[in-house]
């Protein structure tokens, strides 16, 4: 119940001094969110994520709903010293439960950002470096999203033109049983190492990160364990076209990078009756328009997938479970009618295909309202 008096505290502040900095001592406070509303039809109950989509077989009903979870409230502070300036960000929203209670919607908290930079280096929880260097613009994910946030500790090298970061991060594994069910390993003795390059062109700009990871797993009845050496590959970026329109795009390979990719859609290997580790290879990549038509008004057209080449040589059960691939579609129109508001409509269309050839087929009409503060 403290922690939660301190969120609302902060957020009592954040509406009194919505956006500006104020100076404490030698440190410089800022504070900010916003407040998100999301009202979206679905044709079966389903999720719009790649591992979640809802199988024709399975029982399915339409529905509406509305929420405001993906409101977000942040800190700041900034204060210089002897050595550099030394920054911390503090971030949280409210979609770390599932569903609120039919007469009350008490959504709790989720910490989505809790980082210090000090100069080149940072630690903490944030996005993790090996995610897209820029993102779609449109409210739902693309299928293949490559993100992930989590613990990490970074050193970056930044210049007008070029940036170079290199990260150990939080290195929690999942594999595949012979039934199709999720494992989480507790095996992990060596941090992820991600390193990434970042450039600046006048055209654009583009990303290539590599994640270079031990997936190690120790099966403790058959007294046996395996290691397997996983990586990764993911190149993004964004190119200008006419006038402030763009292409944003993203391509993914990996072998033993399941987690880092779809949000939890595929795990990182499978793993036999003998003990033995066997890394699943995933890819995907999207690719989207953005046309302003005014200054207040644009659109995004996007098309992505992701797939994996699961072990189906050692999965002998629970197929159903396991992703084979997935592709979606989305279109949308925003309007940003005065500063800080912003309001769109989506329509999104997804399919997922699972290894025992069964499919399942999605349909979103999303509408959100935010401001901004």
């Amino acid at each position: 119940m403290a922690v939660l008096r301190l969120f609302y505290l902060l957020f009592f502040v954040g509406v009194l001094y919505a956006g500006e900095s104020h100076k404490i001592s030698e440190t410089i406070l800022s504070v900010g969110g916003r407040v998100h509303v999301s009202a979206f039809y679905t044709s079966d109950q389903s999720s719009f994520f790649a591992g979640k989509i809802a199988l024709d077989s399975k029982e399915k009903s339409k529905d509406i709903y509305v929420n405001a979870r993906d409101s977000r409230l942040w800190a700041k502070t900034r204060t210089d010293t002897q050595y550099g300036t030394l920054r911390t960000t503090v971030e949280i929203d409210f979609l770390g439960t599932k569903e609120g209670k039919a007469d009350k919607n008490d959504y709790y908290p989720r910490l989505r950002h809790a980082f210090v930079e000090f100069g080149s280096f940072g630690f903490g929880q944030t996005n993790s470096t090996f995610n897209s260097v820029v993102a779609i613009d449109t409210i739902s994910y693309p299928m293949d999203d490559t993100f992930l946030r989590h613990s990490l500790i970074r050193y970056t090298f930044d210049e007008k033109l070029f940036a170079f970061d290199i990260s150990l991060e939080d290195p929690k594994t999942t594999l595949l049983d012979a039934g199709g069910s999720k494992i989480i390993t507790k095996d992990d003795l060596l941090f992820d190492l991600v390193l990434r390059s970042r450039y600046y062109p006048l055209w654009g700009e583009i990303g290539i990160a590599f994640l270079s990871r031990i997936i190690t797993h120790n099966d403790t009845t058959l007294e046996k364990k395996d290691s397997k050496y996983g990586y990764g590959v993911n190149l993004s970026g964004r190119i200008k076209t006419f006038s402030l329109d763009d292409i944003r795009f993203n391509l993914h390979y990996g072998e033993g990078s399941g987690r880092y990719i779809a949000y939890g859609a595929f795990s990182e290997g499978v793993i036999d009756s003998r003990g033995k580790i066997t890394l699943t290879p995933v890819y995907g990549g999207h690719l989207g328009y953005r046309h302003w038509w005014s200054e207040k008004f644009r659109s995004t057209v996007a098309f992505s997938y992701v797939g994996a080449d699961n072990s189906l040589d050692v999965l002998q059960t629970g197929l159903d479970k396991v992703t084979k691939d997935s592709y979606g579609v989305q279109m949308n129109l925003f309007w940003a009618p005065v500063k800080n508001i912003l309001t769109g409509v989506e329509y999104a269309w997804a399919k997922r295909e699972v290894e025992s050839k069964e499919n399942g087929k999605t349909n979103f009409i999303n509408l959100i309202l935010r401001y901004n503060f």
